[in-house]
């Protein structure tokens, strides 16, 4: 079972991709 560490991956990238948008 790997959900949870894809759920953990998934957020991580929501996460540089946030950061990406807010320093353009």
């Amino acid at each position: 079972e790997h959900a949870l560490y894809d759920t953990v991956e998934d957020t991580i990238r929501n996460c540089l991709e946030f950061g990406r948008r807010q320093h353009g």
